[in-house]
């Protein structure tokens, strides 16, 4: 049996197709080659269904800010008369003038992340080469291209969304700091969600029988998704999970001082003239890591135990490399 394609798969192979295909793809051409359409393509036979689901992804593409474009080609005559379907680059490209705020830098590069990731796989790469069998000159790196780079890259994000999707418990090992050993967690996964800068799962821990929290920072293994499924929990409790995590940022808290035009004053998005800004963290340890950085710029006023962390950080990198 193929293997089963969901949505968000389907409209991200189509998206790719449309991007790639200079001239354009007819229906045909399009049931025929892209992964989640072709699976189900029967030439000559019964397409009302998949003429369906088409047109229903061409309203989800538009919703989502996707502009897609049909067209019937000037040599066109007669009752030969198909419409071709494609994404111009241009409409695809950054528009003029629009700035970002850093929280929207963040989320935007995460998206860039899983598009690079997706863009680079082997079903990607087969709908190019089957683009091409067609007589395109599909270019596959312009899927990479038009996406910014991301700094880091958690590679347990992209399987955790796939188990939160299909509800399946998974298990992954787990590294807290200062432990050498890690332990082994069993999670009924729930939500990904970016607090203080860093991505956690919010899920039950099976083992422990509570919801749990887990850095993906500080998960050390694949994560083992197992054919066991669960059922989602009720948006109270999620509410209630993320508002118990957001208390805990707003908990922590560190004084911090820097000079202004500094690569510090920037990270931190501050106002002109602010060098002394306090700053809410989720996790203070990798809180310090994050200062290390910038470890000539910022001077930690508090708390204490922070400063002495980043300078304890750094005298095992000078003793590791000195």
């Amino acid at each position: 049996m193929p293997e089963k394609i969901d949505l968000s798969e389907r409209l991200f192979n189509l998206t790719c197709a449309l991007l790639v295909a200079g001239s354009g793809l007819s229906k045909s051409e399009i049931f025929a080659t892209v992964q989640g359409y072709k699976e189900t393509y029967v030439p000559g036979g019964d397409l009302t269904a998949i003429n369906r689901m088409f047109e229903r992804d061409k309203t989800l593409l538009s919703s989502a800010g996707i502009l897609w474009r049909s067209f019937v080609p000037k040599e066109a005559m007669g009752d030969n008369q198909e419409f071709r379907y494609l994404i111009a680059n241009e409409d695809f490209v950054w528009p003029k003038g629009l700035t970002l705020s850093s929280k929207q830098v963040a989320l935007l590069n995460l998206a860039a992340q899983v598009w690079a990731k997706a863009s680079l796989s082997a079903d990607a790469n087969r709908a190019i080469h089957r683009i091409r069998a067609m007589g395109e000159k599909a270019d596959g790196s312009s899927l990479i291209g038009i996406a910014p780079r991301i700094r880091t890259h958690e590679p347990s994000f992209l399987p955790l969304s796939t188990a939160i999707e299909s509800c399946s418990r998974v298990s992954f090992d787990y590294l807290k700091p200062g432990e050498s050993d890690f332990s082994v967690r069993n999670i009924e996964p729930w939500s990904l969600q970016n607090i203080g800068g860093q991505w956690l799962l919010v899920g039950f821990d099976l083992d422990r029988e509570e919801p749990r929290n887990f850095l993906l920072r500080r998960i050390v293994s694949e994560i083992d998704i197992q054919d066991v499924s669960f059922d989602p929990p009720g948006s109270a409790e999620i509410t209630k999970t993320l508002a118990d995590l957001e208390l805990h940022k707003l908990s922590q808290t560190a004084k911090l001082k820097t000079s202004a035009a500094s690569a510090a004053w920037f990270h931190f998005d501050l106002a002109a003239n602010q060098t002394e800004f306090e700053v809410n963290f989720m996790d203070f340890y990798l809180f310090a890591e994050e200062l290390m950085e910038f470890a000539d710029e910022i001077e930690v006023i508090e708390p204490k135990q922070l400063a002495d962390l980043i300078r304890a950080n750094l005298q095992k990198v000078s003793d590791t490399h000195a």
